[in-house]
């Protein structure tokens, strides 16, 4: 089984907890299961970032942070979007078996109308987002695409186009099956109401600095009907407690401490100190080896060359078949 999937470097914060449990660690878990491919989708960010030196730091930084968190280049094929010209050679022919319709119909297209901006005002990268996305993954004939449930739609006209293309041109594209990551959507923001989210500003990065950590940490909105830390509280109310569940925190003595905050005999500063503890303690492996990976810049070069050649291999024999089927062949 052929697995793939990919992240957007559209910002400049890098990964927090949020990206971590609801995606990555699932990824590292993969690498056992299936042959995996993991890209960074730099070309994605063109619709957001228009800052070379960004795209081009984001890019560099994510790609490290995901080697830093597991991904092995030795398991899986771990690449960089742009470095692969096959995806937007892909991307040109599937435009020709996709209808304006059905882009339209996008979520990404219709937020942006919802909020009165002018479809004349939107880029055509934007609009052909799910195209690209289709040529990511049509171009190395993936068996299955694990995604939250924010890209089911993408992935379903990915599908979608490989049947159409299919019927028009011959059983050439695999059509692959999409998971649904449900779990993503659990991981609550430090303001205890929204998903986490590095736009929203309520994530808690994983490769922040100390001090900056705890900042992040101390600011997280706990039970508002707590004046003093001798009032009755409700954990419920208080997204501390579901992160140290996460970073797997003593389920005993856990559950303890809730009762000791429903009793009101401690305070939200105490808990917050023992997140920010447990945090750095359960991180640390994936922290150093971030230091370690940072300072060795020919050996992150030479990964991300060794990754985009492996997923070329797979490329151009899609491509070729793809020419043959659309006649467009020398």
């Amino acid at each position: 089984m052929r697995i793939l999937s990919g992240i957007n470097p559209s910002s400049s914060k890098g990964l927090h907890i949020g990206n971590y449990f609801g995606m990555v660690k699932r990824f590292v878990e993969l690498q056992t299961e299936g042959e995996c491919l993991f890209l960074v989708a730099n070309l994605h960010s063109l619709n957001t970032v228009y800052t070379p030196d960004e795209i081009r730091n984001n890019t560099s930084a994510i790609f490290l942070q995901y080697l830093a968190l597991g991904i092995d280049p030795q398991k899986s094929i771990f690449f960089v979007e742009s470095d692969v010209p096959e995806i937007p050679y892909l991307q040109t022919i599937l435009n020709n078996v996709v209808t304006v319709a059905e882009l339209k119909r996008m979520h990404g297209y219709k937020d942006k109308l919802a909020h009165e901006v002018s479809p004349d005002e939107i880029s055509a990268g934007l609009f052909e987002y799910p195209v690209l996305m289709a040529a990511d993954i049509l171009l190395f004939d993936v068996d299955l695409v694990p995604v939250g449930e924010d890209q089911k739609q993408h992935v379903e006209i990915t599908r979608e186009i490989a049947r159409t293309f299919n019927n028009r041109f011959g059983n050439v594209l695999t059509v692959p099956e999409v998971k649904i990551q449900k779990e993503t959507a659990r991981i609550l923001g430090t303001d205890g109401q929204r998903k986490m989210s590095k736009s929203l500003g309520n994530d808690l990065p994983i490769f922040g600095n100390e001090k900056e950590l705890y900042t992040h940490i101390m600011r997280i909105t706990t039970d508002p009907s707590r004046i003093r830390p001798t009032d009755p509280g409700d954990p419920a109310k208080n997204v501390c407690f579901s992160y140290l569940q996460l970073l797997d925190f003593d389920a005993q003595q856990l559950e303890e401490l809730r009762e000791q905050y429903r009793e009101g005999k401690i305070g939200d500063v105490a808990i917050k100190e023992m997140l920010y503890e447990k945090f750095l303690h359960y991180f640390k492996p994936y922290r150093d080896a971030h230091v370690e990976l940072a300072a060795d810049v020919p050996k992150l070069s030479a990964l991300r060359k060794a990754g985009s050649e492996r997923a070329r291999e797979i490329a151009t024999k899609t491509i070729s078949k793809v020419q043959r089927a659309c006649g467009i062949n020398a």
